[in-house]
Formats: structure tokens, sequence, C-alpha cells
């Protein structure tokens, strides 16, 4: 095996870290400016940070545990909930500048870690904190451990492998995909399986074992939610499967995660490999094991049932490597890998200035449901509040998991300060939970006394009525978004809360209201 080596503090290692340094400055100087509020995720997962647990609901718990860590040095604000986001994606590049010099030399790793940075999937992710922001780190530092592993056999690599997939498995389930790969890569090179003999593999693999142990006990002690979840998210019980247009509608997606030319490259790599299979280098068949088995993996579920374009970021990263070190070995490839990266960098330009105009990014979903909750939360505790001559609210109950969260986090303040904001419940839409909203906090008849009601979905309210004993809408709350947008809620006043039956007819008076066209 050849690999291009250089000395450690060269002029494209110096050049690096310089980049790193200030694109990951900049980006958490933008995080302090940013004027979109949390996400329902971000607010949950901040909700999960408040206590220690080796599991949640329906994550692993490493992003709860980077939040707790944030927070407590910097406080609660919005930025600080996201800190560890832009922190996690710098360390991913650091890795992958090492990983890409280790292959093809110092200024084939430069590339490596910028396109990294640059990639528009991770420039969005360096601003949201997810459970991606904090595997991709994990796993990028799993894949340069391999490599270095199969360069010199030490056994340190592979016990800092190990340790590297632990930490990844308590990140994201996704992480599961990595022993695929190692077997992929074994069974493709020779010098790979000759790293992974003598129980170097098994080491690491107990020593994941081993770091993923605590969660597994949770998880068993709590139905396997997590794992359910996960499994869930698939949605094989879905009625229409196997889609053509659902797998095409993935693969496209892939094209904005890593940049339009990067993955035209991707795809000509590919071409090039088939086309070359039996002259492909270690470094090849390395790199193409940890790309593969996600992407075809992903690819089968979203043809079977249906993906989210970020399913198969653990792709990315090898991805990435192979991209650079191959274009970079002639002078039209790093032409066009030097375009691709400008392009790529443009567009995370483009969405910094489109998060601060509302009149461009409300037209976004996503976007549009990050704004207003401040305020909106500061209107529902008005209405929350006891009115003099009027008993006092024994609870605020909600319709949607995203409110939930938001209030529970933007009401944070007050709740410190003291005020006496009623505890805030989730309805249980068919009578069981299926989120960690209903599953924490669900309406309670013990706290059904007199009880405000906010609806996200109109079309719900009639069931909500159903679950008191008497029951009155109150008002239309609308909340400006910016861009001509508005977050429109209906407020009501239940009391008595006896849950109707979640019968036969009760669900079937549901699944026509569901099947009803949205207004």
């Amino acid at each position: 095996m050849t690999t291009a080596r250089s000395a450690v503090f060269d002029r494209a290692t110096i050049t690096f870290l310089a980049v790193l340094i200030a694109l990951t400055a900049l980006r958490i100087y933008a995080l302090r400016l940013e004027a979109l509020d949390l996400f329902y995720d971000e607010a949950q997962y901040w909700m999960w940070s408040r206590s220690f647990e080796w599991g949640y609901f329906t994550k692993p718990p490493m992003v709860a545990w980077a939040i707790a860590t944030t927070t407590s040095l910097f406080g609660d604000s919005e930025w600080a909930v996201r800190l560890a986001a832009p922190i996690g994606q710098s360390i991913a590049g650091l890795a992958l500048f090492a990983l890409g010099r280790s292959m093809y030399g110092a200024w084939a790793g430069f590339w490596a870690g910028l396109a990294w940075l640059l990639m528009p999937g991770v420039s969005l992710s360096s601003g949201v904190i997810s459970t991606d922001a904090l595997l991709l780190p994990c796993w990028a530092i799993a894949l340069l451990c391999a490599w270095r592993l199969t360069a010199t056999r030490a056994w340190i690599w592979a016990i800092a492998l190990g340790i590297a997939i632990g930490a990844g498995l308590q990140a994201k389930y996704a992480m599961f995909y990595f022993p695929l790969c190692l077997a992929a890569a074994a069974w493709w090179s020779a010098p790979a399986r000759a790293a992974l003999g003598r129980g170097r593999a098994m080491a690491a693999g107990l020593i994941a074992l081993l770091m993923l142990a605590p969660n597994l006990y949770w998880n068993a002690s709590h139905g396997f939610a997590t794992a359910q979840h996960t499994a869930a998210n698939a949605r094989f019980d879905s009625p229409n499967l196997f889609n053509v247009s659902e797998l095409f509608e993935f693969l496209s997606s892939q094209a904005g995660v890593i940049g339009p030319l990067m993955f035209l490259a991707l795809i000509g790599l590919f071409w090039r490999a088939m086309r070359r299979a039996d002259g492909l280098s270690d470094q090849d068949k390395f790199l193409l094991a940890f790309i593969l088995p996600p992407l075809i993996f992903v690819s089968v579920i979203a043809f079977v049932s249906r993906a989210n374009a970020n399913w198969a970021a653990a792709a990315y990263p090898a991805a990435i490597v192979w991209i650079a070190g191959s274009l970079f070995a002639g002078k039209r490839g790093r032409g066009f890998l030097a375009l691709a990266t400008a392009i790529n960098a443009a567009f995370a330009a483009f969405m910094a200035y489109a998060v601060l105009s509302p009149e461009i990014s409300n037209q976004w979903k996503n976007v549009r449901a990050m704004r207003g909750w401040d305020e909106t939360a500061r209107e529902i505790a008005v209405r929350a509040a006891a009115q003099p001559g009027e008993a006092p609210f024994t609870a605020v109950l909600v319709d949607d998991r995203a409110m939930y969260f938001e209030l529970n986090y933007y009401w944070r303040h007050a709740r410190r300060a003291g005020a006496p904001l009623p505890p805030i419940r989730m309805w249980l839409l068919d009578g069981e939970a299926h989120n960690s909203a209903e599953a924490t906090d669900p309406m309670r008849e013990a706290e059904g006394a007199r009880v405000l009601a906010v609806h996200q979905t109109p079309g719900y309210l009639p069931f909500v009525a159903g679950d008191f004993t008497v029951f009155r809408t109150v008002e239309h709350l609308t909340i400006p978004l910016g861009g001509g947008q508005n977050r429109e809620l209906e407020i009501s006043i239940g009391e008595g809360f006896a849950p109707a039956p979640r019968d036969a007819a009760f669900m079937q008076r549901l699944e026509r209201e569901r099947a009803r066209p949205s207004r």
C-alpha cells in the first residue's frame, strides 16, 4: 500500500487549520446573530438535556449530553443550545483532512477537509443541533482510525476505533452501518482484512459494545422505545410500498446534500470504478466500502417505503475524501474540485443571507416553523394567567408536540422567575403515546378541572372538545412570522377532562378527518 505523507506542520496543514478556525468562528458568530427560534426537535433535545439519562424516547443520549455541556457553560439561549453543531462538523472536517492527507497527500487532504466543511448538508447541519452533527465527527474519526489501523496494524488504532464507534452509537444508531462497512472493507481489501485480524477487530467491537451497554440497558428498561421509534421511522407498515418515485426523490436529494458538482463527480467515480474493478487501488476499495453500504441500504428503504435526504449522510465522509483525492491527482480534476467547492461555498453564503431574510426563508416550511415561537409563548402565557374572578387553569393542553416543546423552552425564563404558569400537557390523539411529549406529559384527568386548550390543528378541535364535559372556543390567535406568513391558532377552554373512548367509531372519524385536504 502506498500513501503520500508529508511533515505534520507543512503549508497545507497550517492553511487548513487557519481556514478551519476561521470558518468555525464565523459559524459560531452567525449562530449568535441568527434570527431563528429553536426548531421543535431542538427544543425537545433541550428538554432532555435537563436530566442525565442513558437514553431518551426517540434518540440515543449524546445530543442531550452535548446540549447539557454547552448550556452549562454559556447559558441556554438558542445559540448555546446549537453550539455543539458547528464544533462537531469542524471536528469531522479535521479528521477527514487527516485521512485525506494520509491517503493522498497534504494538499489533497486540505481539499478533502475544505470540501467537507463547505458541503451544503454540512453548512445546514452546522446551524441546527441534531444527531447528525454528532454522529458525523464520530464516523469521520472512526474512518481515520480504521485507515490508520489498516496502514500500521497498531493496536492503539484498534482501541481508538472501538471508542469512536461506541461514541457514534451513543449519537445515532446509523453508526451500526460502520461494522457493515468494515466487513465490506475486509472482503474487498487484503490489507484491511489483515489489519482487522489477530483479535484487533474483536477488541474494537468489544469496546464499542461496552460503551453502548448502558444505552441498551436503558432501552430494555423502557420497552426498547428508542429502537422501536428508529424502526418505525422507515414506515414499512405504509399501504403505499415500493415506489420508484420515492427512490428517485431520495437519490436526487443527494445532490443537495453533497452539492451538484460533487454529486456528478461521485457518479463519475462510481462509473470509473465499475469499468476498472480489477484496477482499483487500496484507497479506492477502502473508501468504497464506507460509501456503498449506507447508500445502497437507504436507497432500498427509499424504494420500499421512504427515506429522508440525510439518512445516507454516513456515506459522505468517505465520499468527500475519495472525490478530493481522485480529482486532485490531475490538473483538470483540481479545477473541477475548486469549482465544485466554490459553488458549495456560494450556497452556504446564500443560505446565511436567506436565514436573515424572512421574505426568502419563510417560503421554506422547515424555516417558517422556526419563527415566532418566543412571541407565541408570550401570547399563550398571557392567556394562561389567572384572571380576576376566574378559577386558575390547571393545565395548558396542546394538540401538537411542536407546541409542547416550544412552550416548555420559551417559558423557561418565566418559570425560573416564579411565574404561576400551568403545566403543559399533550393531548393523546389515539389514547397511547407515540412520541416523547405524549410519553412524558400526557393530559391527565386529575389536572383537567379547567384547561386552556391551544389548537395547532383546527380539524382536531371537535375531537378535543369531546374529551371535556364543558368546552367552548374563545378566540383565534394569529402570530406574524414575517414575510407575509402567520401562525394560526385556536384557543379554547375545557372543563372536566374525561377522555372519550378511543373505540372503532372514534378512529373512523379520525381517519376521515386525516383524509380531508389540508386547509
